[in-house]
């Protein structure tokens, strides 16, 4: 073994393929090139003497010498991040790596805007995966295989960090342009009236919250469907009579690109007896979720500027 050759990017070369079990995979986690890692895996096998990884049909699997080497190879590269976290020079021009960002659908727009307009200007070399949430992917964001996740408040927080980037101020009801709810006084009564499409996130309250309080005053709301697509949710109000509510900036200034389909903003009481329903385990606002593996110099940068960025674009929204 010639371990006085072992050094900081072999190590992170490692664990990104043992993660993904794919070379270019890897390469894109660490902003490098797929024969780069190739040839940091030629090094680590002649560093170890052993083939570390086989090739099979779904990807390189690790042997029993890697699976060894694993656990200490996490705790070398946390310590390496320590020193770099605390001694290196962060540069965002000369960063390098990719992040993977998970968004609620009514977020994933707002998460790319603030990539391309705040982010790759100062950091052209980092790269990002914007996927849209649609299943509890705590444990993952806990264990670093994920980066961040911008969510509601109704979130598990288990093993998790968040900061919140908006409070919940407005909430609206949206619906077809020529709906008569427009041209009457919004209250839980003439919500009542209407079937009700549910703006609905894998972990929103199993009978929604309008429905529930439209019963506690005598009241009947019926459920014409569930969605996580706003896309989705736009086309089948257009075409019925069906309402959603949303307290979401971005949905809103979404709605002013859809001709058929309008908005009107719910009354401050009832507005504020929803937030009060909603905030049983936190602030009613817009989140965002990260774990403690990664506290790199650029993991941190990423995390200020989404923070940031992400609040800019909700007041930017509002103000419309």
């Amino acid at each position: 073994m010639k371990l006085d050759q072992l050094n900081y990017n072999q190590l992170k070369v490692l664990l990104a393929v043992y993660k993904h079990g794919q070379g270019h995979q890897a390469a894109n986690e660490l902003g490098m090139t797929a024969s780069a890692v190739s040839r940091t895996l030629k090094g680590l096998r002649d560093i170890f003497k052993d083939s570390l990884f086989v090739r099979r049909s779904c990807g390189l699997i690790p042997t029993e010498k890697t699976q060894q080497l694993i656990p200490l190879a996490k705790t070398l590269v946390n310590q390496y991040r320590l020193i770099e976290q605390h001694y290196s020079v962060f540069s965002p021009l000369e960063s390098g790596g990719q992040f993977t960002i998970l968004a609620y659908d009514e977020f994933v727009y707002a998460v790319q805007q603030v990539v391309n307009q705040h982010i790759l200007p100062e950091a052209p070399n980092l790269k990002f995966e914007i996927r849209t949430l649609s299943h509890d992917c705590s444990a993952e964001v806990a264990n670093g295989d994920i980066d961040f996740m911008v969510v509601y408040e109704g979130f598990e927080g288990k093993n998790l960090n968040w900061d919140m980037f908006a409070e919940t101020a407005d909430l609206y009801i949206l619906a077809n342009r020529t709906h008569p709810l427009f041209n009457r006084e919004v209250t839980l009564e003439s919500l009542s009236r209407y079937p009700l499409l549910e703006l609905d996130n894998y972990n929103d309250l199993t009978c929604p919250l309008l429905v529930n309080l439209c019963r506690e005053i005598g009241c009947e709301m019926e459920v014409s469907g569930y969605t996580d697509s706003v896309a989705t949710a736009m086309r089948l109000l257009a075409n019925s009579n069906s309402i959603t509510l949303s307290c979401n900036q971005f949905t809103r200034e979404f709605v002013d690109m859809v001709p058929d389909v309008d908005y009107v903003r719910l009354p401050d009481e009832l507005a504020q007896t929803i937030r009060e329903r909603r905030s049983c385990e936190r602030d009613v606002g817009n989140y965002i979720l990260y774990g403690d593996i990664n506290n790199s110099a650029s993991f941190n940068w990423v995390k200020s500027k989404l923070i940031y960025g992400l609040e800019q674009e909700w007041r930017r929204a509002a103000a419309r």
